[in-house]
């Protein structure tokens, strides 16, 4: 289908964990943002714990547009974007494919601005989040920050700050991304690393309409450790590098008592607090070597199970 058709078909893929307030919100919203295009809404429901799967059946079984499937557990958001891109592969039925969150914070009425950089040649339209005027906390702010500075130093692919999983793919990216079996998936490392062209578009974020947000810190720290891992062996030669300072910095001070001995010139007395605090620095350097070799050696033993990645449990009648 070209480019230029009013009738575009657009695939909206939505994971959601605990959001039941929000889907028929997001619906509705839909309904008048996307006039004009022939679009659907596929739902993942990550093992959610409220009503969200009841609401999405519903909503399924009133509204042609809408369809849903469920993991069997909380199989983690990364995955559910991977099952909703996979759903989407396998039913052919897009131009192009817009993955979101369900809290409407991502503008759904920004869409047809990244629909038209896409029908100007961009292979993958990426939303980048501004956070001027915003109440978020300092943490959040240098936080997020820190994360896109050291996973494009780290990994050598650049991700631009405020990036977020708000993005459109066209039918070609997503045959790209559905052949990749990464086992620990990253969709924001993933499509830089491709270098497939890129459009980045600013965009101001809604406040969330219900409920609170479920990315905590424990859930952002794993994203940014497995996006790091999946993506650089660069912490491997970090390890490297430090103990080899180690090793030149005990040398060196070997060095030094050792000359400061033989020539009289002052009597060296090592202490409990001075062996102490070399025994626990060597210590300590060695064990943060051998954690990040156990990273890495249990991202190869997981994926060497081949167990799947996610489990669906259900889906929504056939339309």
């Amino acid at each position: 289908m070209s480019k230029e058709t009013t009738s575009l078909r657009v695939q909206l893929i939505v994971p959601c964990y605990n959001e039941e307030e929000n889907i028929p919100l997001f619906v509705e919203t839909a309904e008048k943002c996307l006039t004009g295009y022939d679009w659907h809404v596929l739902f993942v429901n990550d093992g959610s714990r409220d009503g969200s799967w009841e609401v999405i059946e519903r909503m399924s079984a009133e509204n042609e547009r809408v369809e849903g499937v469920s993991f069997a557990r909380n199989f983690g958001h990364q995955n559910a974007l991977k099952a909703g891109l996979e759903e989407a592969w396998a039913q052919h039925h897009a131009d192009v494919y817009v993955t979101l969150d369900a809290d409407l914070q991502h503008p759904l009425e920004f869409i047809p601005t990244m629909v038209a950089a896409w029908q100007k040649g961009a292979r993958v339209v990426q939303a980048a989040r501004e956070d001027a005027g915003r109440k978020i906390s300092l943490f959040k702010k240098l936080s997020s920050k820190a994360f896109y500075g050291i996973f494009s130093w780290l990994s050598g692919v650049e991700m631009q700050p405020g990036m977020s999983d708000f993005r459109l793919i066209d039918h070609g990216v997503l045959e790209f991304v559905v052949n990749c079996h990464d086992k620990d998936f990253f969709l924001r490392g993933l499509l830089p690393w491709s270098g497939l062209k890129t459009a980045v578009l600013p965009y101001t974020p809604h406040e969330r309409k219900h409920g609170v947000s479920k990315f905590t810190l424990r859930k952002m720290c794993a994203l940014a450790l497995s996006g790091i891992v999946g993506y650089s062996v660069r912490p491997l030669y970090i390890s490297i590098v430090l103990g080899l300072v180690s090793i030149l910095l005990s040398l060196a001070y070997f060095i030094y008592v050792l000359i400061v001995t033989l020539g009289g010139w002052a009597t060296i007395s090592l202490g409990w607090p001075s062996l102490i605090a070399t025994v626990l620095a060597i210590g300590g350097v060695q064990l943060f070597m051998l954690g990040i070799l156990g990273i890495y050696l249990g991202k190869l033993y997981m994926e060497n199970k081949g167990r799947p990645t996610y489990v669906i449990g259900a889906r929504t009648a056939d339309k």
